[in-house]
């Protein structure tokens, strides 16, 4: 009689196990991501006090509303998290014994897993260690290792929601073996990431027992940028129809929002969302799974992109972040220095400037340069005489881009600049027609162009002149080096670029014929630890203790001739502001 009183205690204990693991009739679970959020934390700009679109602050409104009224809720993001914003680069610049000002606003938000961008890898070890040392999630990387895969982070996790076991599979664009220098990225590599779900996915189903397969990317829908490198940038569409398994893809990178559904192997939909950047909008799933006697029988997703611009901000988010907010203003604030000269880059198309030459110095300083090449960054005037503030620094220099000396042949910095002439320069005589291949320089958009004014690439270290009556391609004349030198065609220059035109996925320098990115990242010599802006304020304060202003050499080293043809012909076209 005893032992049938246990036997029925036993079963009765099954029973309640069982009612309680939420493995039986149907379960819903919700799904939110965010993705490319680049350091909008705040829901109010630092830098000018303008009102953001999106930003955590407000998408932790839309958060608190959706976790209550779905209690099995799970969050991720699909990486680009830590650059990007003034706030994200106080805190990785001045905040190195504070917490990572990311990780604690993701813990505070609740999220349940993320992956690192090719912006977390292009920072360094150093930044993206420190944020990962906070991060109370994992943060995934299934494709990034060091030696053999997962010994870097974990590939995945299995989350669980009411007894549904939801397995999320971690992946970064691969591009970053080619967009971070080497002695920046270290010792890890991506690999493909369709080849690491392949290699994954049998893991994962045979140990784990998911009912759930989500894949984190942060690669895009498609498209490659990398091909010649057999590299795929974006794979988020190949690997739902070229790998079986998955019932939910989110992915970001791309930068632009996505709903929609591919098949898989088996012929089975498969959702893919992308929230977009900057955290205005929010991928949102609803997973539906249901059982039979603990088994699954079934799983529906379904999803829509949510628009967070329309959301408050959080009050309760800002009031606990305050004190970090007020350093942050502060920060912008803070006077660095003293500015002897009007910094400016208008008309940095024909001749000349200081923005430019602000540039080009401290390029020349890096690695003791021969020669320095750049792009404008900015259109308009930036920054007038006397006090300067971290603001400024950010209004001169509005990107993280750091340093890096490769060695460049002779003729092929010729010929980088014969390319960027010809995508500027129309081929003039006798002042007939216009000079420029654009009436719109602030925009700096026609075809050729392509992107704008990164296209347009000046030299110092050599003194030169574009000819634009000559046919493009003959129009560069290299008079010697700066220093007086001869200037050598076959000999190997240190030259100095930022890492957008040695390595970005849209650097003109690779249109240049005969300039690879396997070519750059063989000349490769050193990348710096620090970003130019680091550079420029890290020069004010040193100057500022010896009571200094800061100015900067007029270079004068190149021109475009015949002058009176180009005087004559600046003066009839349609110029907009940079004209001045």
């Amino acid at each position: 009689m005893k032992r049938f009183f246990y036997v029925l205690t036993g079963l009765a204990a099954l029973l309640l196990l069982s009612g309680c693991s939420g493995r039986r009739g149907t379960v819903e679970i919700c799904l939110v991501a965010t993705s490319d959020i680049h350091g909008r934390y705040y829901s109010t700009d630092a830098l000018d006090g303008t009102v953001r679109r999106g930003s955590l602050s407000r998408f932790s409104t839309f958060l608190k509303r959706q976790r209550g009224e779905n209690r099995n809720l799970i969050y991720i993001d699909a990486g680009d998290m830590l650059a990007g914003s003034v706030e994200a680069y106080h805190d990785m610049t001045a905040e190195f014994y504070e917490p990572s000002l990311a990780a604690t606003i993701y813990d505070r938000l609740g999220c349940d897993a993320a992956v690192l961008g090719n912006h977390e890898l292009g920072l360094g070890g150093e930044v993206y260690m420190r944020f990962l040392d906070r991060c109370p999630f994992p943060v995934l990387g299934a494709n990034l290792m060091i030696d053999s895969p997962g010994d870097f982070l974990p590939p995945y996790r299995i989350i669980e929601r009411h007894g549904v076991r939801v397995a999320v599979v971690g992946f970064t664009t691969p591009s970053v073996n080619y967009t971070v220098p080497a002695d920046i990225l270290g010792t890890v590599v991506a690999s493909d990431i369709v080849g690491s779900a392949r290699y994954w996915m049998p893991v994962i189903r045979n140990r784990e027992k998911p009912d759930i397969v989500i894949g984190l990317l942060h690669s895009g829908f498609d498209g490659n940028r990398f091909a010649a490198q057999g590299v795929e940038e974006n794979a988020a569409r190949r690997l739902a129809t070229e790998v079986p398994g998955f019932d939910l893809i989110v992915f970001g990178h791309d930068h632009k929002p996505y709903k929609g559904t591919v098949d898989s192997p088996d012929g089975t939909p498969v959702l893919l969302l992308n929230p977009g950047a900057f955290a205005e909008n929010a991928a949102v799933a609803r997973m539906a799974v249901s059982f039979r006697r603990g088994t699954l029988t079934g799983c529906t997703v379904e999803g829509f992109l949510a628009d967070i611009t329309g959301e408050e901000p959080d009050e309760e988010f800002d009031r606990e972040l305050k004190p970090r907010y007020d350093k942050v203003c502060h920060y912008a604030d803070s006077v660095i220095g003293d500015l002897g000269q009007v910094i400016d880059s208008r008309g940095a198309l024909w001749r000349t400037t200081t923005g430019m030459d602000l540039i080009h110095y401290h390029q020349m300083r890096f690695q003791t340069a021969e020669i320095s090449l750049a792009s404008p960054v900015t259109a308009g005037a930036m920054a007038g005489t006397g006090p300067f503030t971290i603001r400024d620094a950010f209004r001169i220099y509005p990107f993280e881009n750091k340093l890096v000396s490769v060695m460049i042949k002779g003729s092929e910095v010729k010929d980088i600049l014969e390319y960027s002439a010809s995508c500027f320069y129309n081929t003039v005589g006798d002042g007939a027609g216009t000079l420029l291949k654009t009436g719109d320089v602030n925009a700096a958009l026609n075809p050729k162009a392509g992107s704008g004014l990164n296209r347009f690439i000046s030299a110092c270290g050599i003194d030169y002149t574009i000819d634009v009556t000559r046919k493009e391609g003959d129009r560069v004349r290299v008079v010697s080096m700066s220093d007086g030198r001869p200037f050598d065609k076959d000999r190997y220059y240190r030259t100095t670029l930022n890492t957008f035109l040695a390595y970005g996925a849209e650097s003109p320098l690779f249109d240049v014929p005969g300039i690879t990115r396997d070519y750059i990242r063989r000349r490769t010599v050193v990348a710096s630890g620090a970003d130019m802006r680091y550079f420029i304020i890290s020069d004010f304060y040193i100057k500022r203790e010896s009571g200094r202003a800061v100015t900067v050499p007029d270079y004068g080293n190149w021109s475009l001739i015949p002058e009176k043809t180009v005087r004559d012909m600046l003066s009839s076209d349609t110029l907009n502001i940079i004209l001045r």
